[in-house]
């Protein structure tokens, strides 16, 4: 980095040039990388997809689940989101089984029981593959009889109600339970999820498989409301998918769209002319800009109050000063790391979720991971330097500027922009 009696680099209004062009750039518009390189498939896929690990009761890994990162519609989600969601993970599963399925352990995908009458399991099925799926009548029934006839091999969920459908678990290689059911005396490999105590595991078969956070150390959300948890859900889709899920979560959920517009059409949105829609404003924003507008209505709320209005604003201000400072001596990819980190610093408060669980349902990367989990880890410096400017603390401030080799004049001329350019936000929240 340069001395302190070097010439600071320009800076307009607080703002952060992650491009790799030298013009100033002002950083209310919350600019993104700016590259017309070509995204690989297999970096979208990890982008996207998740692979939940299975246990055994002796915590071995034994088999995964493909899931969406970070999403989970809930079971009175409206059918849309679901089938949404159903959609992406099998459009990931198609990726996947081109590129020809790596690895030994068996791969558990769940479906609805209506891909059952399509040829779509027929067509991506492979060997490693497990098909999970709900069975709740004979029709159900029969066509996954048919299926496992054809070769595929299924894990069904038995309606309990209907005593054909029940009666069926001899005829299944596997079988899915929950934690609090009677296990079932059959020769199939039981599956379970939900198990929370060691004592509920010791009931099971020796063979059992388990989907818990027992044994993975993730962290349900428990005690969110149904609000936080649709913010949870924007806040997820916001940072890892396409423009396109954006707009049509907020088809889905169009109660959230005056506020996203207030945003978008405020100063710190930064947009040239004011949008019309959600859809207009999101496509208008571009997929960086858009991306970090819908964070920050996920942090705000709806509705904000005094607190989340507070928490979006530090939120966006943290995400100013870090990208802008990262910027001064780094690629723009590190400055776009950064900004996220800065921007989810208040997320796990905001959300009234721990760190971990956070963590987990984000699917964040490694880096933003340790910069929020572990305060002694390198990538933490930033923001503990962030913390030091918020508090005024000269003696942290300079020990963490000399640790970054970043000049005090420059530390203090980004943190007083970016608390410039974030208090713009305030007003879109009102």
């Amino acid at each position: 980095m340069t001395s302190d009696d070097s010439p600071p680099s320009p800076i307009v209004g607080g703002g952060i040039n992650t491009s790799e062009f030298e013009q100033p750039v002002v950083v209310t518009q919350m600019l993104g990388i700016a590259s017309s390189d070509p995204v690989r498939e297999d970096a979208l896929r990890a982008r996207f997809l998740s692979f939940d690990p299975l246990f055994d009761a002796a915590a071995n890994l034994v088999a995964h689940q493909l899931v969406l990162r970070g999403r989970a519609a809930a079971d009175d989600a409206p059918s849309e989101l679901r089938q949404m969601e159903e959609d992406m993970l099998l459009t990931g599963l198609y990726s996947l089984t081109q590129d020809g399925l790596t690895g030994k352990l068996p791969l558990l995908v769940r479906i609805g029981t209506s891909m059952l009458f399509s040829e779509v399991p027929q067509q991506l099925n492979h060997r490693r593959l497990v098909w999970c799926v709900a069975l709740d009548n004979e029709q159900h029934l029969a066509r996954a009889l048919a299926l496992q006839d054809a070769g595929l091999t299924l894990c069904p969920t038995l309606n309990p109600h209907d005593a054909v459908v029940h009666d069926s678990m001899s005829a299944w290689r596997y079988l899915a339970c929950q934690a609090d059911d009677t296990p079932p005396p059959v020769a199939a490999r039981l599956v379970v999820e939900g198990v929370r105590q060691s004592r509920t595991q010791t009931r099971w078969p020796v063979n059992t498989w388990f989907r818990s956070s027992f044994f993975s150390g993730d962290i349900q959300p428990v005690g969110i409301s149904h609000e936080q948890a649709i913010q949870l859900d924007l806040l997820a889709i916001a940072l890892r998918e396409p423009v396109e899920t954006l707009v049509q979560f907020f088809r889905l959920n169009p109660d959230l769209a005056p506020r996203l517009l207030a945003i978008a059409n405020s100063q710190a949105g930064g947009l040239s002319r004011p949008a019309e829609s959600t859809a207009h404003a999101l496509i208008m924003l571009g997929p960086q800009r858009a991306s970090r507008v819908a964070a920050l209505l996920a942090l705000a709320g709806r509705l904000p109050t005094e607190s989340s209005r507070h928490h979006a604003v530090t939120a966006l201000t943290r995400a100013l000063f870090m990208g802008k400072i990262t910027r001064l001596g780094a690629p723009a990819e590190n400055a776009a790391t950064a900004f996220e980190i800065g921007l989810l610093s208040t997320a796990a408060h905001a959300l009234s979720l721990p760190v971990v669980a956070l963590i987990r349902k984000l699917g964040l990367s490694a880096a933003s991971a340790r910069a929020l989990s572990t305060p002694l880890s390198p990538e933490s410096a930033m923001l503990k330097l962030t913390y030091a400017c918020e508090n005024n603390d000269a003696e942290t401030l300079a020990r963490y500027a000399q640790q970054l080799d970043i000049p005090l004049h420059q530390i203090s001329v980004a943190y007083l922009d970016a608390l410039i350019a974030a208090s713009e936000l305030d007003a879109a929240l009102h």
